[in-house]
């Protein structure tokens, strides 16, 4: 999956992120995350709005969305990892520019300095193997718990993240099967939808090959 934005006209990059920014203008976002925050924010969810966008046959935000996450949930699950995860050199472009607090407020970037194992393949103390997890005392995941007050699903999100230390695979995988439940007109469930997509990884196979390729 390729991040398209770049190929639209400027003036329709910035209006989209202005009108997104616009509606993250609400508690209890504004509770966890300052004014530039928010418009880091929206970059995020403009970002991904592309990706949802390119190649769907829908041009409506919530069906594009539902169709993306649906054409997914009927893969088998060994596909999952290869459709699911963006192309992770584009992904960590994108996410290591945006403003670090607002960064460190989702996720935990983590570089390897140990062992990574594959199958067939083995390295020790490998230079600059990156990932990135949900950062589980961020305020991301405090504000899935005041969501939490008006829907059941991030509440119960809240509770898994905060006593795993993480995002397990059987939620990541479980969204995938509980989307058509979520309204992605609404921008808390469409930031949730953008984030569960860029937490996403490739599979340890995937990162070797591609950490074998540089």
């Amino acid at each position: 999956m390729k991040y398209f934005i770049i190929t639209f006209p400027l003036i329709i990059f910035i209006s989209c992120s202005h009108r997104i920014e616009s509606k993250l203008d609400t508690i209890p976002i504004t509770k966890h995350f300052t004014k530039s925050e928010r418009k880091e924010l929206a970059k995020i969810i403009d970002y991904t709005d592309s990706i949802i966008l390119s190649n769907n046959k829908y041009s409506d935000i919530d069906k594009a969305y539902h169709y993306y996450f649906d054409s997914i949930g009927s893969l088998e699950i060994e596909a999952y990892d290869y459709k699911l995860a963006i192309d992770e050199e584009e992904k960590y472009s994108f996410l290591f520019n945006l403003d670090s607090t607002l960064f460190n407020k989702i996720w935990i970037k983590t570089i390897t300095h140990s062992i990574v194992k594959t199958r067939d393949t083995t390295f020790y103390n490998p230079i600059h193997f990156v990932s990135i997890n949900i950062n589980y005392k961020g305020e991301f995941v405090k504000m899935l718990e005041d969501f939490g007050e008006k829907n059941s699903y991030y509440q119960d999100l809240y509770s898994v993240i905060t006593g795993f230390g993480d995002l397990p695979a059987s939620y990541l995988y479980g969204f995938l099967y509980y989307n058509q439940k979520f309204d992605f007109n609404d921008i808390d469930n469409r930031l949730w939808a953008s984030l569960f997509i860029l937490t996403i990884e490739e599979s340890i196979e995937m990162k070797v090959k591609r950490y074998l390729n540089k």
